[in-house]
């Protein structure tokens, strides 16, 4: 009974990080839509990178000790950080620029791109399931990008390449999980990114000062924010199981949709809402394959060792 009481707690943990972590995304990006009017996105990403690393090396510390800075695939973290770069670039830039709920859909999207790739990145099977809910979800993006309709926008190519950033950088966070701590991964790509953006700055000097007090406020707090989101989800995953993880994070597009309705009077159509439920149904999907895949792989298992 205890072992129950303990493992039910341990869930609970989990999915109560794992909301926390939804809730923080979409403060992310309320603050990244009330400044975009008043700071350049190199701004943005300076206040962002820099106001991150003070908990991101405390969470490191606490979880290494010593070892906070240890990185054994290098290689790999160099792309952790290029692809990085790229996601949050783009999808700061498609939440300035497009409907709150529609860019958080494109976002979360990323899901298809990574079972689209798996099959030639990471050498997994994918089966007629996931391949349907892929197919299934793609027509959700093209409902809510309309590529159709007189030219694709900035808007929307912002946000179809956070995506593809974003799928890009699930499959190196895979790779990066099997011999590095996430903890040490997300203080190097923070300061990675720090570092990177305060050279874009020196390039346009001027463009990080901000006299406004308000503002400034925000970005310092953009930062705080950015650093609890990736501390809640680096351990909800330590008490949680994946797909329960990964299916609590497409709450973030209805609430993204709702908050982008009553804090910014943006109204998207029955076209992008019918889109978005289709993404969400196509990735909970895929979720779900990776429940019965990992099933079966542990049923599996004592069968090979008794075969043997």
């Amino acid at each position: 009974v205890r072992n129950i009481i303990v493992s039910l707690s341990k869930s609970l943990l989990g999915i109560f990080l794992t909301l926390m972590a939804v809730l923080l995304g979409i403060g992310t990006g309320m603050i990244v839509k009330q400044v975009g009017d008043d700071v350049s996105i190199t701004t943005t990403l300076f206040y962002r990178f820099w106001f991150s690393l003070p908990l991101l090396l405390a969470f490191a510390w606490y979880m290494q000790g010593r070892d906070f800075l240890r990185i054994n695939q290098r290689r790999t973290m160099v792309m952790r950080v290029f692809f990085g770069m790229c996601g949050i670039l783009f999808w700061f830039l498609s939440i300035r620029t497009m409907p709150f709920g529609q860019a958080t859909a494109l976002f979360q999207s990323a899901v298809l791109f990574v079972t689209l790739a798996s099959p030639f990145l990471l050498g997994e099977r994918v089966g007629i399931y996931r391949w349907s809910a892929v197919i299934i979800g793609f027509i959700g993006v093209m409902m809510i990008t309309d590529p159709f309709a007189g030219g694709v926008s900035g808007s929307v190519i912002y946000g179809v390449l956070a995506a593809i950033s974003g799928a890009a950088l699930s499959i190196l966070l895979r790779r990066l999980g099997k011999g590095d701590a996430p903890a040490s991964v997300a203080l190097w790509y923070n300061f990675s990114g720090a570092v990177i953006v305060t050279a874009v700055a020196l390039v346009m000097p001027g463009s990080v000062f901000v006299l406004d007090m308000t503002i400034l406020a925000k970005l310092i707090l953009l930062g705080v924010v950015g650093s609890f989101l990736q501390i809640c989800f680096t351990s909800a995953y330590r008490y949680s199981e994946a797909v329960v993880v990964s299916s609590l994070r497409y709450i973030q597009m209805p609430m993204s949709g709702i908050v982008g309705y009553y804090m910014f009077a943006e109204v998207m159509s029955w076209t992008e809402i019918i889109g978005a439920g289709v993404i969400i149904l196509s990735c909970l999907t895929i979720a779900w394959r990776e429940v019965v895949r990992a099933r079966d792989a542990k049923m599996d298992a004592p069968r090979n060792d008794m075969a043997s």
